[in-house]
């Protein structure tokens, strides 16, 4: 990922360029770690945007969904 894909990202996700201007300072020096980003990212009050916590998609509750009645392919004639 170049440090224009970052930006770019940062930039989607609302963050100030005041404040990604100081976090690509901070990477430049340490290393551009998508976990590090985030970091700083949440620190400074945004949410996490390189990392996905996928403990939170197992929160996922089915009672949204309704039971869907599937028909027969076949026709069923009754007298």
């Amino acid at each position: 990922m170049n440090v224009s894909d970052v930006v770019f990202e940062m930039e989607l996700a609302g963050v100030d360029t005041a404040d990604i201007a100081s976090i690509v300072a901070l990477c430049e020096s340490k290393g551009f770690n998508s976990d590090f980003i985030d970091e700083e990212l949440l620190r400074r009050g945004y949410p996490k945007v390189f990392t996905i916590d996928y403990d939170e998609y197992d929160n996922f509750d089915n009672d949204e969904y309704y039971s869907i009645e599937k028909f027969p392919h076949k026709h069923l004639y009754e007298d």
